[in-house]
């Protein structure tokens, strides 16, 4: 048991950055879909702005 635990931890350990990178990616691109598929501003909200 001792062995197969020698060989799994280090892998699980190098792992573990490897899924939180792909879920950082994963994660984003949702974000940016989200942002990129709002329909337009109506008119009304278009006079606040100021730029």
């Amino acid at each position: 048991m001792k062995k197969f635990l020698n060989k799994v931890v280090p892998t699980l350990i190098k792992f573990v950055p490897v899924c939180a990178a792909l879920m950082l990616v994963i994660n984003s691109n949702s974000t940016s879909t989200i942002l990129n598929g709002q329909p337009e501003a109506p008119k009304g909200l278009k006079k606040y702005r100021k730029f």
